[in-house]
């Protein structure tokens, strides 16, 4: 079980260890304020960093994630082969392309895609600013 907890978080915790530990160094040493304050607010922008990333891992099923798997993953792989192809057609000589998305997707995701983007930064607002 540690492992698959490992597996899932362990990824957010080690990228910002390095980081904090040498921002907390930073302001052990600092031989002013003004270097004390500047590591004090880097490691409160780290830690928040980390929280959220660690909040986000966390909350596998939320509405907005599954947004993302569903809407906005296919649209950024469908625009990747837009601009793969078309760069590899003039290089090979290829003919290649990319049928367009129905207009009823477009249409679903005129609002889902802003949903999702709006929904991200309440999330974000309301961690922020919790008790």
């Amino acid at each position: 079980m540690s492992w698959l907890v490992s597996l899932l978080t362990g990824g957010v915790v080690k990228q910002f260890t390095g980081p904090l530990l040498e921002a907390h160094r930073q302001r052990l040493e600092a031989s002013n304020s003004a270097d004390r304050i500047a590591a004090e607010q880097e490691i409160a922008r780290l830690e928040a960093a980390r929280d959220i990333a660690l909040a986000e891992s966390s909350d596998r099923w939320s509405a907005t994630r599954i947004g993302r798997l569903l809407i906005v993953v296919p649209f950024g792989c469908w625009w990747a082969a837009v601009f793969a192809v078309s760069i590899v057609n003039p290089l090979l000589g290829l003919s290649w392309s990319i049928d367009d998305i129905p207009p009823r997707f477009w249409d679903a995701s005129l609002i889902l895609i802003p949903a999702i983007i709006l929904g991200d930064a309440g999330a974000s607002f309301a961690r922020r600013h919790r008790g």
